[in-house]
């Protein structure tokens, strides 16, 4: 109850809200009694979103919108404000992914990729920050990835968003000190969302998050958690979070082996699918609600890699050569 207590009655705008991360983040706020104000594109996916909000006993505005247009972005700031008078949090999750070789993309995906994945969080952020600087409080709350820190193939350009908007918000950390704003991270690991659902790709074959892949709940946990505890950045995962890191300060070639040998079969299913437009420029109708077709890897399976990434890394630093041959045994 006292967690509750911390939250119930705060105003938060939930960008991306219309489907995987940002409809379960929304869905846990309001549990916590928050008053929500979501948007996307789909209009119809935010409505089965507010009644499910609502049928739990909470409070849930639906506005529409493209966080790449700026008369949208403000729209929306201003629909959540005549209703509720303030907004306490901004909570940006939108983002679009596409697969491709990087010269082999069409630039307008590129950019189209920049534009909703980082320059989207930035508008928000611009659009609200004057409202938060007003009342001496508030807390932009990003969404990020684990490719905010790492690379994987395929993904170049959602992961120089990623890339650029953590550092966006390191510099935006400094600016409000003493504010009385608040910012925070998480970075999310793959989840199962229909993010891979919608993401167009090159290559007639369906994609696939890099595993294992975690339920998206645990992003929507770890949402609260900097909701009740701001100015964080939280790596909710284990395997594909903490121990990444680690590796990547210890051994850092072991990732690198990894994905520039196996990545790009690791995100390819064998399911045909001609998606080369995908969700870019267009909402598609499928995928409402949290979970998208690729189910969370069992916890045993991300116990044993665990463990075979730990045993690794030991043998990395007694004898790399060794440990990679080894990897490659496992990954075939």
């Amino acid at each position: 109850m006292a967690r509750r207590e911390q939250l119930e009655g705060k105003v938060a705008i939930v960008t991306g809200a219309s489907s995987g991360v940002g409809w379960q983040s929304a869905v846990r706020l309001a549990e916590q009694g928050v008053r929500l104000c979501v948007t996307a594109r789909r209009r119809e996916a935010l409505e089965s979103l507010r009644k499910e909000v609502e049928d739990a006993g909470g409070e849930c505005l639906v506005v529409p919108g493209d966080v790449t247009v700026g008369e949208d972005v403000d729209r929306v700031v201003r629909e959540c404000l005549a209703r509720y008078g303030r907004i306490d949090l901004l909570v940006n999750d939108a983002g679009v992914q596409t697969y491709g070789y990087f010269d082999q993309l069409p630039w307008e995906h590129i950019q189209r990729t920049v534009d909703v994945t980082c320059l989207g969080f930035l508008r928000f952020a611009h659009a609200v920050l004057p409202h938060f600087r007003a009342q001496g409080s508030g807390h932009v709350l990003n969404i990020q990835s684990m490719l905010s820190k790492g690379a994987a193939p395929l993904l170049s350009a959602y992961t120089a968003a990623k890339h650029a908007t953590l550092g966006w918000a390191k510099a935006l950390t400094l600016e409000l000190h003493g504010t009385g704003i608040q910012v925070s991270n998480v970075l999310v690991p793959s989840v199962s969302t229909p993010m891979f659902d919608h993401a167009p790709t090159q290559f007639d074959k369906k994609p696939v998050p890099v595993p294992p892949t975690y339920d998206v709940d645990l992003v929507a946990r770890a949402v609260v958690k900097c909701a009740l505890r701001p100015g964080r950045t939280e790596v909710p995962a284990f395997l594909q979070g903490k121990l990444m890191l680690w590796m990547d300060r210890v051994a850092p070639f072991v990732g690198s082996f990894v994905l520039s040998r196996y990545g790009v079969r690791m995100q390819m299913e064998q399911q045909p699918v001609h998606r080369p437009e995908g969700n870019l420029f267009q909402p598609v109708p499928e995928g409402v609600g949290a979970y998208g077709s690729v189910p969370p890897t069992p916890r045993w399976k991300r116990f044993t890699a665990a463990a075979g990434l730990a045993a690794l890394a030991g043998g990395v630093l007694g004898g790399a050569a060794l440990g990679a041959r080894g990897l490659a045994r496992v990954v075939r």
